[in-house]
């Protein structure tokens, strides 16, 4: 290759990475043959200015690298990306502060729901009125804080769940199941009458309907939070989500939050305002939002709380941010927006993003249900250790991107030992 060739790619490698923070614009197509080298990437990206005016969008980069064969090269831009995230100037984020210290290090407490899964796997969903042959049925284990909670634990953090069960079968065997996964079940109470049951139908392309009838979920209250308020606040992460009654997580978070744990709410499902609390409606959003310290919401949660239509191509970032804006005037300091195949987005308390690429593609969606779920607790289990925000969730996509290649919620989770070792828990 000679050196005009060279310079060229460089120059169309530049004009594509540096630019204002208000948008991204289109990575250049490059032919095949025009591949970027581990070191010519890295020098590049060192010689790279770093303003007050500009951002620079390193995971673009890296996805670059990755689409032409610099896999080591691409980790260590979306690195370096990471490092200047968290190191300060002008233009860096302000440092959120996870306490991992002492005995609070590596604990995750997660407040919610405990459910029985029931699954049909189905060639294509049915229309109203339709009848379909299924292909499989497959009982067990779920509910959002139930998967996230054995997430953060399989992975090898020491989680407590906090949530509560019938007096049937399934709460027998759905605590000797979470015993029997290492999750502390101190404070899973027991409620008269059914345990929380999922109705779910999975399509041929992984495709998943959900119906979720709570039962005992809702009759977890303020009393049982205040009996569980040392584990809270002993933890150095508090995972909460939308279903168990909004007044109950409003309780455990102003329990944990600014004495001791970080406070995370994952918005699921997609709270409205109004007094149905049993439908996991919200009275007032801004007390909600406020009492913790990242909010987590996919697209669909991103419009319904904050109106705001995720946009696609140039219009993503913009559209981000104004729902971050929105957010934070609830309260809230910053957000993840999930972002399924396009990775996730953080933008963080000066409102600048911080976009985070789905690098592992999985060949075949087998199943996507408990992939959400997946990727939060895998998120808090690394951040109880210590890990940055921006590299948690780079990893987290990471480990929910493995669970969709297998059928069911909790039984697609990996153990930590099983993962490669880059996504295993720091020691």
């Amino acid at each position: 290759m000679n050196t005009a060739t060279v310079l060229t790619l460089v120059l169309f490698f530049l004009a594509a990475h540096i630019q204002p923070c208000q948008g991204f614009l289109p990575l250049p197509s490059l032919p095949v043959s025009h591949k970027f080298s581990s070191k010519r990437l890295e020098t590049v990206w060192r010689q790279t200015p770093l303003s007050t005016g500009h951002c620079i969008n390193s995971n673009r980069a890296a996805e670059q690298a990755l689409r032409n064969g610099a896999n080591g090269a691409a980790d260590r831009v979306r690195e370096e990306g990471a490092r200047r995230y968290r190191g300060g100037g002008k233009s860096a984020a302000v440092r959120m502060q996870v306490d991992t210290a002492g005995e609070r290090r590596g604990k995750v407490c997660v407040v919610g729901s405990i459910n029985y899964d029931q699954t049909v796997y189905v060639s294509k969903m049915p229309v109203p009125g339709q009848t379909l042959h299924g292909s499989l049925y497959t009982t067990g284990f779920g509910g959002k804080g139930a998967n996230q909670c054995v997430m953060a634990g399989l992975m090898g953090a020491k989680c407590e769940m906090v949530g509560m069960l019938g007096t049937d079968d399934i709460a027998t065997i759905t605590r000797t199941h979470l015993a029997k996964v290492g999750v502390g079940i101190d404070h899973v109470g027991s409620a008269e009458g059914a345990s929380g049951v999922a109705a779910i139908t999975v399509s041929s392309d992984g495709e998943n309907v959900v119906i979720v009838v709570p039962g005992a979920n809702l009759l977890l209250t303020s009393e049982h939070i205040a009996k569980a308020t040392s584990t809270i606040q002993s933890s150095s992460v508090l995972l909460c989500q939308n279903e168990v009654p909004p007044a109950t997580t409003l309780s455990a978070m102003k329990a944990g939050k600014g004495k001791g744990p970080f406070v995370i709410l994952n918005a699921a499902p997609a709270p409205s305002v109004g007094n149905r609390w049993q439908e996991g409606q919200w009275e007032d959003i801004g007390s909600m939002l406020s009492a913790c310290d990242l909010l987590c919401i996919n697209e669909s949660e991103t419009l319904l709380l904050t109106g705001v239509t995720v946009g696609e191509g140039d219009a993503l970032v913009g559209s981000l941010q104004k729902a971050a804006e929105r957010v934070k005037e609830l309260g809230c300091p910053r957000v993840i927006f999930t972002l399924g195949a396009a990775g996730s987005c953080l933008v963080d308390e000066a409102n600048q993003p911080v976009m985070v690429p789905l690098t592992d593609r999985p060949e075949k969606v087998v199943d996507t249900c408990g992939a959400g779920d997946s990727y939060l607790g895998a998120l808090a289990a690394y951040l109880s250790f210590g890990v940055s925000l921006p590299d948690a969730m780079t990893k987290a996509g990471r480990v929910a991107a493995i669970t969709v290649t297998g059928a069911g919620a909790q039984t697609s989770y990996p153990q930590g030992d099983m993962l490669p070792s880059e996504l295993r828990l720091p020691a």
